[in-house]
């Protein structure tokens, strides 16, 4: 069983709210390529839907089982939904993606010298990063055809469409 991500897309469509810092595949071997995504939230979010659908390739990426709108918020306090609870248990140990609502943005200053001035420097703390994350076919409890498929996440902030995440993989 070879289960291989094989392309990601990510886009902010308000980068005023959401900055895509690194959405890229990295090849550490022939059947193993890690998913590396760090994206910057800007302003705080309570209300946070993730709308879920799965694609199969077949002339095409067509709507293959799976749509559903999840509520980030209420899944992260207690899990409620079996697909998306199979889809972060794939991916919780690679990343800091575990937060209660409401999501704060926090800043911390530093103190930095630039020509001879001091001046203040506000940095970002609490990127969502996913590091290294690469598909385990022992974590997936369900019978898949082999094919190509399509993971498409739409991340909906306040009821605004913030920014996509579309991970392609193969299952063979």
């Amino acid at each position: 069983v070879v289960f291989k991500l094989t392309n990601a897309i990510c886009e902010s469509y308000n980068k005023s709210w959401m900055v895509i810092n690194k959405c890229r595949l990295h090849a550490i071997s022939r059947n193993k390529v890690v998913f590396n995504f760090n994206g910057t939230i800007l302003h705080p979010c309570s209300n946070i839907i993730i709308e879920l659908q799965m694609f199969k390739k077949a002339s095409g990426y067509k709507p293959w089982l799976i749509k559903f709108n999840l509520d980030a918020c209420r899944f992260i306090k207690k899990s409620y939904n079996p697909f998306a609870t199979l889809v972060y248990n794939l991916f919780k140990d690679f990343t800091n993606i575990n937060h209660t609502c409401p999501y704060v943005v926090s800043f911390k200053y530093i103190n930095s010298y630039l020509f001879s001035s001091n001046i203040k420097i506000m940095s970002l703390q609490g990127d969502q990063i996913i590091e290294g994350f690469y598909l385990r076919p022992e974590l997936l409890n369900l019978p898949l055809p082999t094919g190509e498929y399509l993971l498409a996440f739409t991340w909906v902030f306040s009821k605004q469409r913030l920014f996509i995440t579309n991970v392609y993989f193969t299952f063979t």
